[in-house]
């Protein structure tokens, strides 16, 4: 059992030191007890990093590089499942000769936020079918592999470290999720953690915090950080997670630099246009080019051709400039003789290998390259429409690592006077294959209890992905309001119109994570009785564009904020006169504080209220 531990380098790009002196200051009993681990549960590749409070004063972010049935040092495991006797093998102990269960990751996605091309892609209706054929949800394949790589993960570290002293620690959790993602699937990622026994308690530590951060915004972290000394102030960087199945795109301006704060500049965004998309059009030309030939071919076959020929030796190697033929050995069963020659038409197969030529090759990325680029050139538009100068885009995810993805990119935004920055892949503590799980172990101590790092490396607002609000009462007005929405107060008598929204976060409003947002709300009371000892108020959100004024089908319901009016007498309320008579009013305002993804579903972490009840003055 390994783990890769980076050797400190003066070349290295990131210096810790502040961020090391911050610990030093700020760490108590609780940070020395805490361990942080990044899980970066990928649609084709999966990966672990982790570190104690000791390890990120030392600049030691561990990322698991040793796997079960692996017969070398990776640094990711696969995405992949196979179920045999009521056993479940996953990773690297998926046999060769089997068919595995892939994809399971993007059918935590509804039907309706797939575009028509990707649900009837072939990768997602054949892992729709073998859930179906094996009577398991996506929740359920991604619960079974999650059990799988949880109980490595603890393996490795316990391996790594004393076990009493692992057994010990209070576990942070913090798994990525891609930017697309709405909150039901967060949810169900939630469920199937909980299901892989992430969340189980362990007798003799405290309770394992689980929380989430999208995949570009740790990326962000990490490969930002490791460019911490040529960043210079008010610069734009995008951050293109280029991963299997999505591609996540994000951008960051770059605030103060002592301490560093990285700002989100635009929304991140993202879409169905991962490697396997180019997988899945290799795979096409290879069935073309054999014909009848390709159903000779096991599931065995075929992910041999897969992954020994494609994704080894020709898609993470393509450069178009070579124009040697790329060669992909097919095995001899699609032969069924000893001719295995043909040469009548391009591209020719010789010896029982086709020969690709480069054109054939380029062709596989043309589809998936237009998509990443529409993703970029909206970035870089919205940043530059806000008057933001983008300097330049960050590759980062597996597929980011491609060095034909690195000159496509380099070549249409050159130009532009944007340079292209690909990490370097030969180290796990570099690579653009582990920004990912790296970046969740940045997130988790900057966020963690008493945010250690928060004063030296943060993002310091993002961008709203959705309206917030409630619901409120106001005065009806003839030809303003629905007249179904008319009724008369029963408290003051005035004639009200219900179920009109108050948004107090905009979808696209910059939201700062230090300043709290805050609305003022009143409640009307006749008497002690109906002055209840708990109060509570709705939040909803709204993903429109243009959130509605009235509560509709667009709007949904997420949490309730309830708060104790303990300690306020009725009496010492403010007094008023209606047409009903007399009343008392309750002044009291709606705080949100920490503005991160904590809790899934919703966008706040922290909601107070503060009651502001003054005793009328004589």
């Amino acid at each position: 059992m390994s783990t890769y531990r980076p050797r400190r380098k003066a070349s290295d790009g990131f210096d810790f030191q502040d961020l090391i002196q911050s610990l030093r200051e700020t760490r108590d009993g609780d940070l020395d007890d805490r361990l942080v681990i990044g899980l970066d549960f990928g649609t084709t590749f999966s990966g672990v990093s982790w570190a104690t409070v000791d390890d990120f004063e030392r600049n030691q972010i561990q990322t698991i590089t040793s796997w079960p049935g692996a017969y070398r040092q990776e640094s990711k495991a696969p995405t992949r499942l196979f179920y045999e006797n009521g056993k479940t093998f996953w990773g690297y102990e998926v046999p060769d000769e089997v068919e595995p269960i892939q994809w399971f990751k993007l059918l935590l996605l509804r039907d309706e936020d797939m575009s028509s091309e990707v649900r009837s892609n072939d990768l997602i209706v054949r892992a729709r079918k073998m859930l179906q054929d094996e009577d398991k949800t996506a929740v359920d394949c991604i619960a079974d592999y999650l059990k799988g790589l949880w109980a490595h993960t603890l393996k490795s570290i316990k391996s790594d470290r004393n076990d009493v002293i692992v057994s010990n620690l209070a576990f942070h959790v913090v798994i990525t999720i891609p930017a697309i993602w709405k909150d039901y699937a967060r949810e169900a990622m939630k469920e199937a953690a909980k299901k892989a026994g992430i969340l189980k308690r362990r007798s003799s530590a405290s309770e394992t915090i689980l929380t989430f951060v999208p995949e570009p915004e740790a990326a962000g972290l990490a490969s930002l950080g490791l460019r911490r000394r040529q960043l210079r102030t008010d610069e734009v960087y995008v951050i293109c997670d280029a991963g299997g199945g999505t591609v996540d795109v994000i951008s960051y301006r770059v605030g103060e630099l002592k301490p560093i704060t990285l700002h989100e500049a635009v929304g991140g965004t993202g879409g169905l246009c991962g490697g396997i998309f180019v997988d899945a059009q290799f795979g096409r030309i290879c069935k073309a080019r054999l014909g009848r030939r390709w159903s000779k071919l096991n599931p065995g076959h075929i992910k041999h051709i897969m992954d020994s020929e494609w994704e080894t030796k020709i898609k993470t190697r393509y450069h178009p400039d070579n124009k040697r033929p790329n060669i992909v050995a097919i095995p001899d069963e699609a032969f069924g003789g000893p001719d295995r020659n043909d040469t009548e038409r391009e591209p020719h197969i010789i010896n029982g290998s086709i020969h690709f030529s480069s054109s054939d090759i380029r062709k596989t990325f043309t589809e998936v390259f237009a998509e990443i680029d529409k993703l970029l050139d909206g970035q870089i538009k919205s940043a530059r429409d806000k008057g933001l100068s983008v300097k330049g885009i960050v590759l980062v995810g597996g597929f980011g690592t491609s060095p034909y993805l690195y000159q496509h990119l380099e070549g249409r935004y050159k130009p532009q006077n944007l340079k292209v920055i690909q990490s370097d892949d030969t180290s796990p503590n570099t690579s653009p294959r582990t920004a990912i799980c790296r970046g969740a172990v940045f997130k988790g101590f900057i966020d963690g209890p008493g945010g250690a790092a928060h004063s030296t490396l943060s993002i310091g607002s993002t961008i709203a992905r959705q309206s917030l609000g409630v619901t409120m009462s106001v005065e009806f007005k003839k030809g303003v309001h629905n007249k179904k929405d008319k009724y008369r107060d029963r408290v003051t008598g005035e004639c009200m119109a219900r179920n009109r929204m108050k948004w107090y976060l905009y979808k696209g409003q910059d939201v700062s994570k230090a300043d709290p947002i805050r609305h003022s709300f009143v409640r009307s009371f006749t008497d002690g009785d109906d002055f209840k000892s708990t109060i509570s108020d709705t939040i909803y959100q709204c993903d429109s564009e243009n959130p509605p004024r009235q509560l509709n089908d667009t709007v949904t319901g997420i949490c309730k904020v309830s708060w104790s009016t303990k300690g306020i007498n009725h009496d010492d309320l403010e007094s008023q006169s209606g047409k009903n008579g007399p009343y008392k009013v309750l002044s009291y305002e709606i705080e949100a504080r920490k503005l991160v993804p904590k809790i899934p579903g919703l966008l706040m972490s922290d909601m107070v209220c503060n009651l502001k009840s003054e005793t009328p003055s004589e």
